[in-house]
């Protein structure tokens, strides 16, 4: 049996969910050296206040992750698409208290 065709092993396991947590690539302090966030309040269009999160760095899975744990550490709804967060709530400063234990540098954008 080759090698690479083995998906279980006794001693390892699911050798397949190891591969996938490989590729994974991880977000150092290092990306946000050049990068500070920016968080925007907006009222108009949307329906309701929204905290739009921009900014970003390129790596989508990461960002994804980062927009889960805003809401789900708030209790909101929101969203991430085309490199933008959107978070459903008025309060700024919840975001910042998120971004502060992240270790992550932000900036108020706007009025």
């Amino acid at each position: 049996m080759l090698k690479s065709n083995l998906v279980w092993s006794s001693e390892d396991g699911d050798i397949r969910k190891k591969q996938k947590n490989n590729n994974q690539i991880p977000i150092t302090k290092s990306d946000f050296s050049k990068n500070i966030i920016h968080l925007r309040r907006l009222t108009a269009g949307k329906g309701r206040t929204v905290i739009e999160i921009s900014n970003l760095p390129d790596n989508a899975d990461w960002c994804k992750e980062l927009a889960k744990d805003i809401k789900k550490s708030i209790g909101v709804a929101g969203t991430y698409k085309n490199n933008i967060i959107e978070i459903h709530t008025e309060d700024i400063e919840k975001i910042s208290v998120i971004f502060a234990k992240k270790q992550i540098k932000w900036k108020k954008i706007g009025g």
